[in-house]
C-alpha cells in the first residue's frame, strides 16, 4: 500500500535538490512488502484535477521503501534520478493525493 508519509511545504532549510533549491517536497512510502511500479501513476494538490503530475514510466519503489518527490514547479525527472513535480505545496494547506492509473486515490 503507498501512503504520503511526510511533506514540507515550506522548506526553508531543509532537503537540497540538485540545484541547491529548497523546494517543497512529499515523500511515498511502500507500506507492503512487494516492489510497486509507480509508473503512470499520478500526484495532486488538486482534486478537481486528479492527474496533474504523472510519474515517469520506470519509477518503483521496494516494498518497506521511501521516496521523495519534489514539489518544486521544475516538472521532470534530474541529476540522479529526482523526481519534481510541475506543482509546489501551499503552506497555508490543500490537498495531497497519490491517484492510481485507473484513477482511484
Amino acid at each position: 500500500m503507498l501512503r504520503i508519509t511526510e511533506l514540507v511545504a515550506s522548506n526553508d532549510d531543509g532537503i537540497a535538490d540538485y540545484q541547491g533549491d529548497n523546494s517543497d517536497w512529499l515523500e511515498l512510502y511502500n507500506s507492503g512488502d512487494d516492489l510497486v511500479d509507480l509508473s503512470g501513476m499520478f500526484l495532486t494538490d488538486n482534486d478537481d484535477n486528479l492527474t496533474r503530475w504523472q510519474i515517469p514510466g520506470g519509477v518503483t519503489l521496494e516494498g518497506g521503501g521511501y521516496l521523495v518527490v519534489f514539489a518544486s514547479n521544475k516538472n521532470g525527472v534530474f541529476a540522479g534520478g529526482e523526481l519534481h513535480t510541475n506543482f509546489a505545496l501551499s503552506a497555508g494547506g490543500e490537498v495531497l493525493a497519490i491517484v492510481g492509473t485507473n484513477g482511484t486515490t
